[in-house]
């Protein structure tokens, strides 16, 4: 009896195990996701992250409601992954009071873990019984099993890789344009610095398929490896070699490009980033204004002295805007009359706007550029008639985003750059239009003080990073608390100022003064856009198998 007992404990433990497992799979993959970025950093996960994830939906689903178990599966590794890597969301919380915006990490990963879920359900049913288990006492395999053959693996890997990508792609321009950390983006490392060079063909969707095929493909071929042992039986794995064939072409197209996309001329251009260090609560406070404007006085006084071509205050850098009063103005115009030219973001509540103010020395005329990617939840409120209720306090009212791309000309040196404002450098297709009206450099004024010291500021500039690849243009990322950086056309990153310092820091920048364009400027989000097609065809196709299956 005791003897039954103990296995009736070890069947129990075995029992809950198994239904227990897929879900640990899925939120391993969740947390191995989260782990390839700041403040962790650990970018080579990605090349094995969604595999514990693809084991759990393709080898134990039950057969009753096999969709609605795959997009659970999905949904969970999505709620880690979004509620681990956008923690510093939740900064928001002490700085407003608020309980909710504590909260706020988990609360946007509930919307978020949507598209993996959706991603998981759709791999599993594109699948089919291509992973079904083979008996291992038989010889020879029965005629056409799938995972045993490299073509059917190799379409799988594409398949299940292109809708990735397109999931990716939707998470950018529905509802919040928020498409952080996508999959490709840990590979923003110096040591991975070549294989990222082809986002100038592809953007970041390029580099996560190639991740989710390294992924897919690792999985398949252990599963393939282990009936090919027990059928004592292995073959040539194509599958497996495409898959490295494609990373090795990456990183070689990397060292051509090292050798080929130096720009043929360029301009050196002085530019001097104050970044003020003002802490987010001394801008909710009147009484620190006077502190503001001293500050910008003393470190505007130190970048004169640097004689720099342009001179750069990051976004929101004067309290109220610089429209807010006559001795706001007053303070702007005669600083900006002391440098040849002045780039400050400025939050103007007359004009209702979020913009980048230029003015060159000896003219009148104010340039406006309006940003026009707006924050969820900082610049406006979605959903205003269903979340007014409960938000009204904490989003009063909406910035108007501004609807067209803009350039501002320097005289000396003669360049054009492209003005950016907060979040806009981690939206590619925005970024890329500037650049099409003849742009030479990017220039990103952000505060990025909103949120202390998380991961906040070095998750924001490793996204920006690939917009310099994708135009091949220099990127200045201008901020308030930090990080304050450049980047050139190939992703080589200069750290002008440690964070959380106020200081005053000049570069100089080599500008390219062609013309030319890369394929990604030219037509954006093609190969996502691309990989959308090729998931709904595969999906049409599936659907007229299956019916034509069951009409025989």
């Amino acid at each position: 009896m005791i003897a039954a007992a103990g296995e009736e404990n070890t069947a129990a433990r075995t029992s809950v195990f198994s239904k227990l497992w897929p879900w640990l799979c899925a939120a391993l993959s969740g947390l191995l996701m989260a782990l390839c970025f700041a403040p962790f950093n650990i970018g080579g996960l990605a090349f094995v992250a969604l595999g514990p994830l693809l084991c759990a939906i393709w080898l134990k689903v039950p057969a009753r409601r096999a969709g609605w178990y795959r997009l659970g599966l999905g949904y969970v590794a999505g709620l880690v992954f979004f509620t681990v890597t956008f923690s510093w969301l939740s900064e928001l919380g002490p700085l407003y009071d608020s309980v909710f915006l504590r909260s706020l990490p988990f609360l946007l990963a509930l919307y978020l873990s949507i598209y993996p879920a959706v991603w998981a359900w759709f791999a599993g049913w594109i699948a089919g019984s291509h992973f079904a288990r083979v008996p291992l006492d038989r010889l020879l395999p029965p005629p056409r099993v799938p995972l045993l053959f490299s073509t059917y693996n190799l379409a799988l890997s594409i398949l299940v890789s292109a809708a990735w990508v397109a999931t990716e792609w939707l998470r950018g321009p529905v509802i919040t344009n928020f498409a952080w950390n996508a999959l490709g983006v840990a590979l923003y490392h110096p040591a991975t610095l070549p294989m990222i060079q082809a986002v100038e063909f592809t953007g970041v969707g390029g580099l996560s398929f190639v991740l989710m095929m390294c992924n897919a493909i690792g999985l398949i071929t252990v599963l393939r490896l282990r009936e090919e042992i027990g059928r004592a039986r292995i073959r040539p794995h194509f599958d497996f070699s495409a898959t490295v064939a494609l990373v090795v072409a990456l990183f070689f197209h990397g060292l051509w490009a090292y050798r080929n996309r130096q720009p043929a001329a360029t301009v050196p251009l002085r530019v001097v980033a104050v970044q003020p260090d003002i802490p987010q609560k001394w801008k909710f406070s009147n009484g620190k204004d006077a502190e503001i404007f001293e500050r910008l006085d003393r470190l505007h006084g130190l970048a004169e002295a640097l004689q720099p071509h342009l001179v750069l205050w990051p976004e929101a850098s004067v309290p109220g805007g610089m429209l807010a009063d006559v001795e706001t103005q007053r303070f702007v115009r005669d600083h900006a009359g002391k440098v040849p030219a002045l780039l400050l973001g400025t939050d103007d509540f007359s004009r209702n706007r979020n913009s980048a103010a230029f003015i060159v020395r000896g003219r009148e005329e104010v340039q406006f550029y309006d940003k026009r990617s707006l924050v969820a939840f900082g610049e406006f409120l979605p959903a205003r008639p269903l979340l007014g209720w409960a938000l009204d306090g904490l989003v009063p009212g909406d910035f108007e985003a501004g609807t067209e791309a803009k350039i501002f000309e320097l005289a000396e040196p003669a360049i054009k750059f492209a003005p950016l404002i907060c979040f806009e450098d981690t939206v590619g297709n925005l970024v890329r239009e500037p650049v099409q009206l003849g742009a030479n450099v990017l220039v990103n004024v952000t505060n990025d003080g909103w949120f202390g010291r998380s991961a906040a500021a070095e998750q924001h500039f490793v996204n920006a990073i690939f917009r310099a690849i994708e135009n091949r243009r220099p990127l200045i990322h201008a901020t308030n608390t930090g990080v304050t950086a450049s980047v050139d056309v190939l992703g080589n990153v200069v750290r002008w100022a440690a964070p959380f310092t106020a200081v005053a820091v000049q570069q100089q920048i080599h500008v390219p003064t062609g013309r030319e364009t890369t394929f990604y400027t030219r037509n954006g989000e093609v190969f996502s856009i691309a990989c959308a097609a090729l998931t709904l065809a595969a999906m049409a196709g599936r659907l007229w198998l299956l019916r034509r299956r069951r009409a025989n």
